[in-house]
């Protein structure tokens, strides 16, 4: 009788353990805290790029989309002749019919926006799986899609194409 009171008393202690554990884990999933759609990344497959800064935004004028400020190390200077920013898994990659961010000349070493001036940028346009730009219904929403960099090197006079990932909240 010794025994299986012992033993009662051992799960039951435990067990109260166990599921206040799993209360508090039930708990964090609900929060967010584990799921993958609050991260902000933005990089680049290629080492030799990088965002040196970057914002998903919108605003009331609907003027909505990502400054990107892209820096490059490649070695050589760049000129930047296409960008594309979709989360549509159907884009392909040498589809560079939309040339935003075109004509943009960055020297290696150093970074530029690739969409206006560093006191006047206006936002790219980012796509979604819909077809459509990601715009002011979509503030605090997450987005995550993929950056297209089409550069010309001007050493080499070579066209190369770099792809990079996207995620974030859309402020």
């Amino acid at each position: 009788m010794r025994k299986a009171q012992s033993a009662m008393e051992f799960l039951m202690t435990y067990g109260w353990a166990l599921l206040v554990m799993i209360i508090v884990i039930g708990i964090l999933f609900y929060l967010g805290l584990f799921s993958p759609k609050t991260g902000t990344i933005c990089s680049f497959s290629n080492p030799g790029f990088s965002c040196y800064t970057y914002k998903l935004t919108s605003n009331t004028s609907n003027v909505s989309g990502i400054i990107l400020d892209l820096a490059q190390s490649t070695g050589h200077d760049i000129k930047v002749v296409g960008f594309n920013c979709t989360s549509s898994e159907t884009w392909i990659l040498s589809d560079f019919s939309a040339t935003y961010g075109a004509n943009v000349t960055i020297s290696s070493g150093s970074h530029k926006p690739l969409n206006g001036t560093a006191t006047n940028l206006a936002p790219l346009p980012c796509w979604k799986g819909d077809g459509s730009r990601i715009g002011n219904q979509d503030v605090n929403q997450y987005y995550r899609g993929k950056l297209y960099v089409h550069y010309i090197d001007l050493e080499t006079s070579l066209d190369h194409k770099v792809m990079g990932d996207i995620s974030g909240t859309v402020e």
